[in-house]
């Protein structure tokens, strides 16, 4: 029967104290301690184990129940042995790629939610900025979305399958370019709704948030690259280029008036003279 470590009582007069880190000795009065008591010699283990335990291989120890359930569902099975001319009759290939195709094409009822916010977003936006991002925590996430807010954007962020169901078929179709196109729907794209046109914001934006990266927009109804978004912002925007042409038609105009009038103005001036002249 093997010993507790509670049971080892008096050691040749002495008391062993079993420990976490090892032994500690504790001599009677009157004993000279031998060479290396107390430092960690002869560890006896804690509550619960045993030491010098036996291993039988050919009998090893049953486990618990929770244990060879465990085992039980995880065994490893192998299919039947099939001869390798009779593999192309049982090949469900072809059936996978339909069951795929036809979920790739499917939207549920949640998502087709999902599918009229973005399509209200896409009409209701004068400016449609996509992002590149890994995929980052959601406190990170909230971040950029309270960013966006502080500039008046909106940041929302759809899977490729609700973008699909959406934009295909209307103007916007070419951006489906733009989204992750991997499988699965853990990879959602960003996209940043504005009410109002102004690409300096959208860089401002990317400053903001390291996570994000640039890649497209959407402005007065083109798709746009990076460099194109960059060469946009130092160009005034559509009502100040509209002022400007305003001020050149009227400065041409007003010129062209005052050529007509020049000859009647002359004549007046002459004829004013003469009659001066007549009366002195």
């Amino acid at each position: 029967m093997a010993s507790q470590p509670w049971l080892s009582g008096l050691v040749r007069g002495g008391v062993i104290r079993s420990g976490l880190l090892g032994v500690q000795a504790v001599h009677l009065p009157g004993q000279v301690p031998g060479v290396g008591a107390g430092q960690g010699h002869g560890v006896i283990p804690g509550p619960g184990q045993l030491r010098f335990r036996r291993i039988n291989i050919t009998k090893p120890h049953q486990p618990d129940w929770f244990r060879k359930r465990l085992l039980a569902v995880t065994k490893p099975e192998w299919d039947e042995v099939v001869a390798l001319e009779d593999e192309p009759l049982n090949c469900q290939w072809a059936e996978k790629q339909e069951e795929k195709a036809k979920w790739d094409d499917h939207v549920n009822q949640l998502e087709m939610f999902y599918v009229q916010e973005m399509m209200e977003l896409f009409h209701s936006s004068q400016m449609i900025a996509f992002y590149h991002t890994n995929p980052i925590a959601n406190c990170n996430f909230r971040k950029a979305w309270q960013n966006g807010r502080r500039v008046g954007m909106e940041l929302k962020q759809f899977n490729f399958r609700v973008g699909k169901h959406g934009l295909k078929g209307t103007k916007w179709e070419n951006c489906l370019h733009f989204f992750h196109s991997f499988p699965g729907d853990a990879n959602a794209q960003p996209i940043l709704f504005s009410p109002d046109v102004n690409p300096k914001a959208l860089l401002t934006f990317e400053k903001k948030v390291p996570e994000f990266h640039l890649i497209g927009a959407v402005i007065h109804g083109r798709i746009l690259s990076r460099a194109g978004v960059i060469g946009l912002e130092n160009i005034p925007d559509l009502t100040a280029q509209r002022e400007e042409m305003v001020a050149l038609l009227g400065a041409n105009q007003s010129k062209l008036v005052q050529l007509l009038g020049s000859n009647q103005q002359q004549l007046a001036t002459n004829l004013e003279q003469f009659i001066k002249d007549k009366t002195d």
